[in-house]
Formats: C-alpha cells, sequence, structure tokens
C-alpha cells in the first residue's frame, strides 16, 4: 500500500487488459507539483502487493530515521512489504504504478516471490537491459496513454505460465474474508501437508500464510480510515482482538499512531477508478 501526500496531487487507476487481468491489480498513474520550498512526499506502508514503479518526473530520495537522504531509484520493484519508508522530492513529480497480485512474481518474473520481500529494486538490476530499454522508452513518451501502452506490453510479454492453484485460491480466500482465517480453512481441499503449503506459500507471495493475513488484516483496517468514526469501531471491524493489538500494528506497519496515520491521510485525495 501507498500514500501518495501532496497538494494538488492527481491520481488515477487503470484496469488491467483480460491477458493481465490474473495478475495486475489495476495501473496507476500520480502526478504533482513540488518544488524545494514545498516538497512532496511519499509514504510506503506495509503491503501485501509488489509493485512496478516508473518515476519518469522528479527524483526521489529515502528519508532515513536521522534524517538523512538517500536517493532512490527512478525505476524499480518494489517487493511486498512489512515496512515502511518515506521519501521526498523537491521537484514536480510524475509517477506510473503498476500493482501486482502477490503471486504474479514467479509468473512474470521466473522467480519466488520471497526474494523480493522488503526490497527496493532498481529495474535495470531486476530486468537487465529489457528493462532499462522499457524505462528508457517510458520517460520518453509523451503521454501517459503511451507510457500504459507501453507498460502493459512488456508485461504481456512475460506471461509464460500459471502459477499453483492452490495458493492462489488461498490468497483469494484470504482476501475475501479480509485476513479473518485459520489455517484450517486454508488447508480444507488442498492436497499438501501444512508444511507444504507454508513453503509453497511463501516462495509464491513472500509471506507466511500468518503474515500474510496479518497485513491482510491491517489493509482492511487502513481503508477504513475514513468511514467510520472511531479506532476502536475500526479495530472491532478488522477482527483485532482489542486496540492495543491494533495499535501494535499500526506502528510496526507505518512507523506511525493511528492519530498521526489519520492526519497525513486527510492530505491525501481518494483514489478513483
Amino acid at each position: 500500500m501507498t500514500i501518495l501526500q501532496g497538494k494538488l496531487m492527481k491520481y488515477y487507476q487503470i484496469k488491467p487488459s483480460k491477458t493481465l487481468s490474473a495478475y495486475v491489480k489495476y495501473f496507476w498513474i500520480g502526478e504533482a507539483a513540488a518544488s524545494t520550498e514545498n516538497c512532496f512526499t511519499h509514504f510506503s506502508i506495509a503491503t501485501s502487493a509488489p509493485k512496478l514503479i516508473f518515476h519518469y518526473k522528479g527524483q526521489f530520495s529515502e528519508i532515513a530515521a536521522n534524517g538523512q537522504l538517500t536517493r532512490s531509484f527512478t525505476s524499480g520493484i518494489q517487493g511486498q512489504s512489512k515496512t515502511h519508508a518515506r521519501f521526498i522530492s523537491p521537484e514536480n513529480v510524475g509517477i506510473l504504478g503498476v500493482e501486482f497480485f502477490p503471486y504474479a512474481v514467479p509468473v512474470l518474473f521466473s522467480m519466488p516471490a520471497s526474494a523480493l520481500t522488503n526490497q527496493f529494486i532498481d529495474i535495470t538490476s531486476f530486468c537487465g537491459s529489457k528493462g532499462n530499454e522499457l524505462e528508457e522508452r517510458i520517460f520518453s513518451a509523451s503521454t501517459n496513454q503511451e507510457r500504459l501502452h507501453m507498460a502493459a506490453g512488456f508485461l504481456e510479454s512475460l506471461v509464460k505460465r500459471p502459477v499453483n492453484p492452490h495458493i492462489v485460491n488461498a490468497v483469494q480466500s484470504i482476501d475475501k474474508l479480509k485476513g479473518l482465517v485459520d489455517m484450517d480453512t486454508l488447508l480444507k481441499n488442498v492436497p499438501l501437508s501444512q508444511r507444504q503449503f507454508e513453503r509453497l506459500f511463501k516462495e509464491i507471495t513472500g509471506f507466511s500464510p500468518k503474515l500474510y493475513t496479518r497485513i491482510a488484516r491491517f489493509e482492511t483496517a487502513v481503508n477504513d480510515f475514513r468511514r467510520k468514526a472511531s479506532f476502536a469501531e475500526i479495530a472491532l471491524d478488522a477482527g483485532y482482538f482489542d486496540q492495543a493489538h491494533f495499535n501494535h500494528d499500526f506502528m510496526e506497519f507505518t512507523g506511525l499512531k493511528p492519530n498521526a496515520y489519520l492526519k497525513v491521510i486527510d492530505r491525501v485525495p481518494v483514489p478513483s477508478c
């Protein structure tokens, strides 16, 4: 999950083609004005979904806890993550993003998703010369429609094989039930032992089933922040035992207390499809 913070932020989502719909949740575009006096901040918090990101306008640096800045990639892959980070740009921003389903990485990039957990990898290191060529084409494109077409064409060329259906079904069950599902339910009608299932699940999604369900529950709570009146109501509806557990997950997955997080998203426009 990504929070994009900035004045007059333009953000919209685009549905993938039929070929990509099993692997890509959506494409997104985010653009905003920024300057050295009014920087743009990009919050990255815990997420079950890996992302491909192209900063076709602006240059981001990561802000460490001590305030030190480290230059970020211009384009690259952000793996599924249980950590949080903050990035800043003193220039006008333009971002093309691809939000994947967690099991897309093995299919599209022929590698276990677990290799990407909590990682930010630049496009050339991740995809080699083809990634570098794609970045150059996207950056030189004159319209976002062209950028989307290039990104989609690149990903369609990578679809080679199906993913294990038992893991797909498990992920879909967890997402549908918003993390409120136990291991016995996930293992029902699966011809694997619990140990085999857990190993395969982590390889394909990057997380153990237990951590994935925790993050899915957390994402449900985050999505309710604009719709619910109180933190206690949010915690209860998301399945937390009490507000203390809810607060613990928020600090771990965002680096912010719920009150501080609410102040951040109050400044962020609601995404629209």
